[in-house]
């Protein structure tokens, strides 16, 4: 399984369904670790959207939204149980082409292993 390192902060673990995309808000104590699994299907979709001039895109359970454009993404992570935490991360340079590689390395490699 691979691992993709975005920044300091934010990494794709390769899980059997998909993938799933961790962010730690803060390096300090305190700081929350956020995981959002997501399935080859959403990471399908979510590879469509990136494409775009601009991309608006949610997984269901509303725990990751992206929006932005070619230049600049902006992730927001949220709980989606217990008490409601929030935290963000935007993306550009370097660490936005990383972003959306591994977001099509992760979609094409379902339609690879189903071939």
């Amino acid at each position: 399984m691979a691992l993709i390192s975005i920044a300091s902060s934010l990494w794709f673990e390769e899980t059997p369904l998909g993938a799933t995309l961790n962010f730690r808000s803060s390096d300090k104590i305190g700081g929350m670790v956020f995981r959002v699994g997501i399935s080859h299907e959403s990471l399908e979709h979510f590879n469509g959207s990136l494409r775009g001039p601009s991309c608006l895109w949610t997984i269901k359970d509303g725990s990751l939204t992206v929006y932005g454009d070619r230049e600049e993404l902006s992730l927001t992570f949220s709980s989606v149980s217990g008490a409601y935490r929030e935290a963000a991360i935007s993306l550009y340079g370097e660490e936005l082409h990383a972003f959306k590689t591994a977001i099509h390395a992760f979609a094409v490699r379902r339609q690879t292993t189903l071939n």
